[in-house]
């Protein structure tokens, strides 16, 4: 399987901010969206990941994304946490992004996910946040609560049809404490869809641990707050 790398842009309000256990922390120096992904994509990028954090739709959050997809010459992959209905998902769409990934509000009304990824096929794609428990890993959702076992709600995508899972566990998310690697290797035993790994990547030996997962399913990993600190440079992440 092919191994893609997605440098990550984390948008709220136009500005540009990181997600440090699922809490939003604003970045200090480069702060425009635009300006990150242009140079994203001066450095080769051939993917961005962006992620309009908020849980509620704002239409400045829409035009953001349009306005950096139409000033690309690269795919761009988006999640939206809020999108969660007809009208959001037609919104999202809209901004000409190559792919989309559902987020928590899509998975807490389960019915409806699955339809639109039926509907939708190869361009929807589903961002599952894991939080670990005592129970076992669990699938979170807004206000902290979850919408069920990681494992069922995978089984359930992938009877729908999905055609990608973005797997982020919460407690390395924008931590630089490394990837949860174990768990992805399950998440690929559990599922035949394509993983794309995200969560705790701080340098190149992390990234190459990702990468090595490729021939059990993980199609690519999501970097994102170790390319704003210098921990890891994207022509060093694309070259491996």
């Amino acid at each position: 399987m092919s191994f893609t790398v997605f440098p990550s842009i984390h948008i709220e309000r136009g500005r540009v901010v990181h997600l440090v256990q699922d809490q939003a922390v604003a970045e200090e120096i480069r702060t425009d969206p635009l300006k990150v992904a242009l140079e994203f994509q001066s450095q080769g990028a051939r993917w961005v990941h962006l992620v309009a954090v908020g849980e509620e739709s704002h239409e400045d959050d829409f035009a953001t994304v349009e306005r950096i997809v139409g000033s690309l010459g690269i795919n761009v992959q988006t999640l939206f946490r809020s999108v969660a209905d007809d009208d959001s998902l037609e919104c999202a769409l809209a901004t000409g992004c190559a792919r989309l990934n559902l987020g928590r509000a899509a998975l807490a009304d389960m019915e409806w996910c699955l339809k639109v990824i039926a509907d939708h096929g190869d361009r929807l794609g589903v961002s599952t946040p894991v939080r670990l428990t005592a129970q076992g890993p669990r699938v979170a959702t807004i206000g902290g609560r979850d919408v069920g076992d990681l494992w069922e709600v995978l089984g359930r995508l992938e009877g729908a049809g999905c055609a990608r899972c973005l797997v982020t566990d919460i407690g390395t998310e924008g931590t630089l404490s490394g990837p949860n690697l174990p768990l992805f290797e399950e998440v690929c035993a559990r599922t035949g869809m394509p993983v794309l790994a995200a969560g705790g990547i701080r340098d190149l030996d992390d990234l190459r641990s990702v990468a090595d997962l490729a021939d059990q399913g993980v199609a690519g990993a999501v970097i994102g707050r170790a390319l704003y600190t210098g921990a890891l440079s994207l022509p060093q992440a694309l070259a491996l």
